[in-house]
């Protein structure tokens, strides 16, 4: 199957470039009703105006993908509906930042629709998803994915990796859990994708850190298992006792160390509950909004990012689209704070 973009049919000779050099996946989903996009104000640029269906452009640019796959997940399913409900989500925001005082409505993120995954065994997903990533990469573009399960975290690190070739990779994970457990007869779940990362060297342990980990939420052999890697792991009571701004400086420094570039994950159950009922597996004592805003903007603005993901949102349990405002929320920071460190560059 090729990348198809239905909207775009007036433009064959771009859809063309698209069949020779993307296999894969879906359509761009940007068919939105006339009044969520081009709002009636000529004085503000909503998020879904610099949202275009990718036709062949290359980076430095964000490059937007959806995973609506959830086939790892061991508990209530339902995060395979995620990357609809975020996009549908981007409604309610602006390209500009006010604490940043940043206009970027003259910006572009390119939407590559979602990677089709039904009907694969966890397995071939993956190899597909890893495929794809590698590809988008090597057009230019910084990742934006939308999961899904957490067990994409590892095809899109290996596609990642042999997109760069060379560079080292260093990793922050955002999380309420570890996700190191061990496949246990070739059962690949939601919960191993941080093992194989490590355990495949994609990520050497030195240069891991979770950072938002829970009590009562993690297995002592993993705890273990990550302190013998040299991974680093910030706890909500590491985060209450030193502060979050020393919590990220640290993590800056650890995953800076002889590496090359720097891949964030944010897992939704990372914050607190009452902030996200829509995840797979929602825990008390977690992280604020404003919380994950600052790392996204920090690990940003301080780090050579190849890219991010926000994961594990499950729509079918959220309450009035809590969870789901929540991931927007963090797509749009990570987008603003891209393009705001692109031109701080261009002036320095």
């Amino acid at each position: 199957m090729t990348l198809e973009n239905n909207r775009n049919k007036s433009l064959p000779q771009k859809k063309d470039k698209m069949k020779s050099s993307i296999t894969a996946f879906g359509e761009c989903f940007r068919s939105w009703e006339p009044y969520q996009k081009k709002g009636s104000d000529p004085n503000e640029v909503r998020m879904l105006d610099i949202l275009e269906c990718w036709t062949g452009e290359l980076g430095p640019a964000i490059g937007l993908v959806g995973i609506p796959f959830d086939a790892a997940v061991l508990g209530r399913k339902g995060a395979k509906a995620g990357p609809k409900k975020i996009r549908d989500s981007i409604r309610y925001f602006k390209a500009y930042s006010w604490d940043l005082d940043y206009w970027f409505g003259d910006k572009k993120v390119y939407d590559f629709g979602d990677i089709v995954t039904e009907g694969n065994s966890v397995t071939e997903a993956h190899e597909n998803i890893a495929e794809i990533i590698r590809k988008i990469a090597e057009k230019g573009f910084t990742t934006l994915t939308l999961g899904g399960d957490h067990s994409i975290g590892y095809p899109i690190l290996k596609g990642l990796q042999n997109a760069h070739k060379s560079k080292k990779i260093g990793l922050i994970n955002i999380d309420a859990h570890l996700d190191v457990r061990e496949v246990i007869d070739g059962k690949i779940t939601s919960g191993t994708p941080f093992r194989r990362v490590l355990d495949n060297n994609i990520v050497n342990g030195e240069n891991f850190v979770e950072i938002g980990i829970r009590d009562f939420t993690n297995a002592r052999t993993y705890r273990h298992y990550l302190e013998e890697k040299g991974a680093t792991i910030f706890t909500m009571n590491n985060i209450r006792k030193r502060g979050l701004e020393n919590i990220i400086q640290e993590a800056i420094t650890i995953v800076g160390r002889k590496t090359d570039v720097t891949y964030l994950s944010i897992d939704m159950d990372s914050l607190d509950q009452i902030y996200a009922p829509g995840v797979s597996a929602p825990t008390p004592d977690g992280l604020s909004p404003h919380q994950i805003n600052q790392i996204i903007h920090e690990i940003v603005v301080n780090t050579n990012i190849i890219g991010m993901d926000i994961v594990e949102l499950n729509p079918l349990f959220d309450t009035a689209d809590t969870t789901a405002i929540n991931a927007a929320n963090f797509l749009v920071q990570f987008v603003a704070s891209i393009y705001w460190k692109m031109d701080k560059d261009k002036t320095e």
